[in-house]
């Protein structure tokens, strides 16, 4: 079984990011017979892309034959490729990946079974009203 977690620096004593595809790099463990084998620290290239940072970021683990991603949010296009690629996803979020991977294998992480959001979103966080263009309080 091959597990990526989204990591800053890289390696089992990181921690998991809140963020996947502009994680700065992924930790990928490979885990045979239940043990922590060895392990390989991947910069995520796309990580400053101007867009399509989650799907490159999720076509890097289909590349890697990862079984598995530890990470916090990811995007709705991010868990698409992944869904469609049959990697299952598992919020480990601000915890260090040796322990992370420990607790994907007894069972004991929640699957993240939907898009979470990610950063930006582009979505807008408005509520309708033109706040800040001028159009709100203070402006005589």
């Amino acid at each position: 079984m091959r597990i990526a977690a989204s990591t800053t620096k890289g390696g089992l004593d990181d921690v998991v990011t809140d963020i996947f595809g502009r994680a700065p790099c992924f930790t990928i463990v490979d885990v045979k017979d239940g043990k922590v084998g060895s392990f390989e620290v991947v910069k995520n290239e796309s990580a400053a892309a101007s867009g399509g940072a989650g799907i490159a970021a999720s076509q890097l683990m289909v590349d890697r034959d990862v079984d598995a991603v530890l990470t916090g949010k990811l995007g709705p296009n991010a868990y698409n490729v992944l869904n469609a690629a049959g990697i299952k996803v598992y919020m480990a979020a601000g915890i260090k990946v040796s322990e992370a991977v420990e607790k994907l294998l007894r069972g004991e992480l929640e699957e993240i079974t939907a898009p979470s959001g990610g950063k930006g979103g582009g979505m807008g966080r408005g509520m309708g009203r033109g706040m800040g263009r001028g159009m709100g309080r203070g402006r005589f």
